[in-house]
């Protein structure tokens, strides 16, 4: 299989045994468990930049790049597939490239074949970089502290287009696996404009937008609750609100 993407066998083969072995053990632990359990192919790992980058300003590498990310993700829905309980049917989550909103709508990545039809594309969405992610200057950027310019807003809308027109408008469902923005160097309501406007644009689309947080920044783990109460409020009434028109991706 590997082959055919011209690349040497070993260290795929290597890496695909394990990967097989994790997810037939996952599977099987998991079998009986309904459809509030959603598995994913992987996370950011699928990227190789060192087959390709987009940087480069070369294609050279790059089918064999995604090459790699189209198979593991095929694989990885046919080892669901062929095993027990509510596997079968269950839904999936498809890794896009690095799960980056450009590269995964790039046509070189492909969905995998999935005859029960019941996956959907999982991307991140940390845009701009320098204000999501940089806290102070980087050797690669400069650090960003406010967000809500139009320009800003043309910039998400046309990212929120683009999964629009290359998976809602085909069937396929998406979710924004994670989104968020560090906090150290910004006001609460920059912040809060971030957030919510990255909510509003994927809920008016019909796409599913998840905050991602593991230390306490925008959730109380011990205590269940948001941290802030003007953004929850915020949050609560973006998923509340009609969504007229809103594409059904079908099928999934």
């Amino acid at each position: 299989m590997w082959k055919k993407w011209g690349w040497a066998s070993m260290d795929y083969d290597t890496c695909m045994e394990k990967y097989t072995s994790i997810w037939e053990q996952v599977t099987e632990r998991f079998a009986d468990y309904g459809d509030h359990l959603i598995l994913e192919s992987m996370n950011e790992e699928g990227c190789f930049d060192d087959l390709w980058n987009r940087y480069s300003g070369s294609d050279d590498g790059k089918a064999e790049a995604y090459g790699i990310v189209n198979c593991i993700n095929q694989q990885f829905v046919d080892l669901v597939r062929d095993s027990d309980g509510n596997n079968p049917q269950r839904h999936l989550l498809i890794a896009g490239y690095a799960t980056d909103v450009d590269l995964t709508c790039d046509e070189a990545f492909q969905m995998p074949q999935d005859e029960a039809g019941r996956y959907a594309v999982s991307v991140h969405y940390y845009t701009p970089p320098t204000f999501c992610i940089l806290e102070e200057d980087a050797d690669w950027g400069k650090a960003k502290t406010t967000w809500g310019s139009p320009r800003d807003q043309r910039i998400l809308e046309n990212d929120m287009d683009k999964l629009q027109s290359r998976f809602l408008d085909n069937g396929v469902p998406v979710i924004i696996g994670e989104y968020g923005c560090s906090t150290k160097n910004k006001t609460e309501e920059t912040v809060r404009t971030f957030l919510t406007a990255v909510a509003q644009a994927a809920y008016s689309r019909g796409m599913c937008p998840m905050l991602w947080d593991i230390t306490g920044v925008f959730y109380d783990r011990n205590n269940c609750r948001m941290l802030d109460s003007q953004l929850e409020q915020d949050l609560q009434e973006i998923a509340a609100a009609p969504r007229d028109g809103v594409h059904n991706a079908s099928g999934n």
